[in-house]
């Protein structure tokens, strides 16, 4: 389920209070908080789960970590097949 923050969202309120007491609870900055702090929640938000599966990077730095996690799970990232281990050789 997709959850869309708003101006009565309370985690955007929790998070901009959080901002502004790490910040030294500084006079006049209530806006720049609340635009923060939904940023960064929005972007919390846009990061898929593990039930989301594998998805495509944009660019190739983004697809070379992608490919050495694969790699790393035992993945060949060009056939998406397992690899089998010395063991099972």
């Amino acid at each position: 389920m997709e959850h869309h923050t708003g101006p009565d969202d309370p985690r955007v309120r929790e998070r901009a209070h959080a901002i502004w007491e790490r910040e030294g609870r500084p006079e006049g900055r209530h806006i720049a908080h609340w635009q923060q702090a939904a940023r960064e929640i929005a972007e919390e938000d846009a990061v898929p789960g593990p039930e989301a599966g594998l998805q495509t990077p944009d660019s190739a730095s983004e697809r070379a970590l992608h490919e050495a996690a694969e790699h790393l799970r035992g993945v060949d990232a060009h056939s998406h097949h397992r690899q089998a281990s010395p063991a099972e050789g």
